[in-house]
């Protein structure tokens, strides 16, 4: 998970390709080592596993009435990833301190990430990189799934920073994390993370064990954020160049020194914690505390969206509001949490008429693309519908929706009870809350975005909640505890009865399928991935790694979209020609393909079957206008010849 965090957010394909092939050898693994998890499993853990299963089965029985089959089945082999992820966090048996350990795992590998960009700003190193239009978009790439990481790191890091059974230097750097992560989710200046914000927060304390605690341990790293808080939102206002590095400097500088301030004082307060333990306080005087810091929490917070806001919080969601259902255009702002505009309604409605259009089955899994070309209203072509909730009616239907909400409901039952369950303890029940709040930030942030896309954010989200469901399971400690004390019982749990040989067998065939469904399609993204990089310095080559691809997948139709534009590009349009064809027989509703094939056409003198293929790239992307000034150019007395093409390729491009 943290790997994927620094490489873009796993979002490309030769990213988490190789991380899906990985977890079926590590869920193989997992079986050997723990044995079938048969009755240790409860019977929610169970239905949340199938209901899982059965969605990604759906998903892939959707490639059969997409559009683009291509386009589903790497949506499914996504779908299958996350699955893994779940399985394999499912069937460990955790116990308290493991869950404790990977969460901190986690946590600290972001924030040194997160420590990283700090410094990086600090010392202007390449900020270019990564701030873009005054945001920060690193390390994922988008930034909204940005700021929901490091705001699911402070979310984790505070939790945790609230227990005595850590280290007091590990309290402190995990305080100091909080910090660090809250003031890069200011610097992203995330309107969806704003919004969403109250509801997090309010969901957060809601699942988190000891509130009064936690809510103490907010106070510092909210307290220390608003303290640069205009440094941070000036990154936005720089234009770039010397203005970014020095804006980008101040705000690294001051982060740095007030996380150093934290860690020491939250260090010093957890010593003090451990050393002096307080009286407990009786229970409803524990509730009053809680109000009171929870309260102090919320203003604290309060007080940086006021600011962030200039003062004007409703008149800010008014112009959002407005925006949203009017506008399409972005303002122009000193912030970007005052910018007007966004795409999203347009998105919204597209994919509700999907679903409308194809309540059973949606369009095919990852199919929303080409349909949202043809029925937008706006000139934006989003590859993702922006809401998880939408995401599943528009791409798998109800019934898709119906099996992903079942594993939800399931799988919290199971992670809820290990959340209050006595037996349990303290700790048990300490962890299992804060592997919930990755879960918080993926759903309500998430529907309002595009966040299933990023494994860095839905591998934490559905694999904490996971642990979290392995945590509520009280048989899993009842045979662990019988099998020590009675070794006799333990062959016997052992033994391969026939039931364990055919569920061996089936579960064997299930993981040998896929590798095969993934590895395969893997190879090709990296052929493809090959092949892109060598397209300037050697086309031949390039076209040679492209085949490859096609004949790896025969289902993508990126080899042949872009072998297609390598064949204009270098002038070859017959080559061309060929290979787009190739990828409209396999996407037939990419409107780019019919446009190359016109172009292909054109420059070859084939003028009437260039007509053709460009008047389809226009009835599919009508709001193109690089078609129509195509169209008019083939119309013409000449046909285009292979410089003008060229530029019309570059213009699209």
């Amino acid at each position: 998970m943290v790997l994927w965090a620094e490489h873009d957010g796993g979002y490309n394909g030769d990213t988490w390709y190789w991380g899906a092939l990985i977890l079926v050898g590590v869920t193989a693994a997992v079986v050997i080592a723990f044995g079938f998890p048969g009755a240790r499993l409860s019977r929610p853990a169970w239905i949340a596993l199938v209901a899982l299963a059965t969605y990604v089965g759906w998903s892939y029985l959707s490639i059969a009435w997409a559009r683009s089959p291509g386009d589903a089945l790497q949506g499914s082999n996504r779908a299958l990833l996350y699955l893994l992820v779940f399985a394999v966090m499912l069937l460990i048996p955790w116990r308290a301190p493991s869950a404790l350990l990977a969460l901190l795992v986690f946590t600290v590998g972001v924030g040194a990430i997160g420590f990283v960009l700090l410094f990086r700003l600090a010392s202007a190193d390449h900020v270019g990189d990564l701030i873009i239009g005054g945001r920060l978009a690193s390390p994922t790439g988008y930034f909204n799934s940005t700021a929901a990481l490091f705001m699911i790191d402070a979310l984790i890091a505070t939790a945790l920073a609230a227990r005595r059974e850590l280290p007091g230097l590990v309290r402190g750097l995990l305080v100091a994390i909080a910090c660090a992560s809250l003031q890069l989710t200011l610097i992203v200046e995330s309107r969806g993370w704003l919004f969403t914000l109250p509801l997090v927060l309010i969901v957060s304390l809601a699942v988190v064990r000891d509130r009064l605690r936690v809510a103490l341990a907010a106070l510092l790293p909210i307290a220390a954020t608003l303290v640069p808080l205009h440094r941070l939102l000036a990154v936005y206002k720089s234009a770039g160049g010397t203005a970014l590095g020095h804006a980008a400097r101040n705000a690294g500088e001051a982060s740095l020194v007030l996380c150093a301030v934290v860690f020491a004082l939250a260090t010093l307060g957890a010593w003090v914690d451990q050393l002096g333990r307080a009286p407990r306080l009786a229970p409803a005087r524990r509730r009053q505390a809680a109000v009171v810091a929870t309260i102090a929490a919320i203003a604290l917070g309060g007080a940086g969206a006021l600011a962030a806001t200039r003062g004007h919080p409703f008149a800010f969601v008014s112009r959002q509001w407005d925006g949203f259902v009017h506008a399409s255009a972005e303002t122009v702002s000193t912030s970007n949490f005052g910018v007007v505009g966004s795409g999203r309604y347009d998105f919204w409605r597209v994919a509700l008429d999907a679903f409308l259009a194809h309540p059973i089955g949606g369009l095919g899994q990852d199919n929303f693309d080409n349909y949202y070309v043809v029925h937008r209203r706006i000139d934006q072509e989003p590859a993702w519908v922006h809401s998880l909730e939408l995401r599943l009616l528009a791409h798998t239907g109800i019934i898709g929706f119906a099996l992903f909400a079942v594993f939800l409901v399931a799988s919290l039952t199971a992670a809820l009870r290990a959340r209050r369950l006595p037996s349990g303890g303290d700790l048990t029940q300490a962890v299992a809350g804060a592997a919930l709040l990755p879960l918080a930030v993926w759903v309500i942030h998430g529907s309002i975005d595009w966040f299933w896309e990023m494994p860095a954010l839905s591998g934490p989200a559905l694999g904490f909640l996971a642990m979290a469901a392995a945590l509520g399971e009280p048989r899993s400690r009842e045979r662990s505890r019988d099998s020590e004390e009675d070794p006799g019982s333990r062959s016997v749990e052992r033994s391969w009865s026939g039931r364990r040989i055919l569920a061996g067998a089936i579960g064997g065939a299930a993981l040998l399928a896929a590798v095969a469904v993934l590895g395969f399609p893997y190879l090709s993204v990296r052929e493809v991935s090959v092949a892109s990089s060598l397209r300037s310095s050697n086309p031949a080559q390039a076209l040679a790694h492209l085949d490859t691809a096609a004949k790896l997948n025969p289902l993508s139709a990126d080899p042949g979209r872009i072998g297609g534009t390598i064949g204009l590009q270098t002038g070859q349009f017959a080559q061309a020609l060929r290979r787009f064809r190739q990828s409209i027989s396999r996407d037939p509703g990419g409107w780019y393909a019919w446009l190359g094939a016109g172009l292909a056409a054109s420059g070859l003198g084939r003028r009437d079957l260039a007509r053709r293929d460009l008047e389809t790239a226009r009835s599919i992307n009508s709001r193109e206008a690089v078609i129509g000034e195509v169209l008019g150019r083939v119309g013409g007395s000449h046909p285009l010849s292979p410089t003008a093409a060229l530029q019309m390729l570059t213009v699209v491009q």
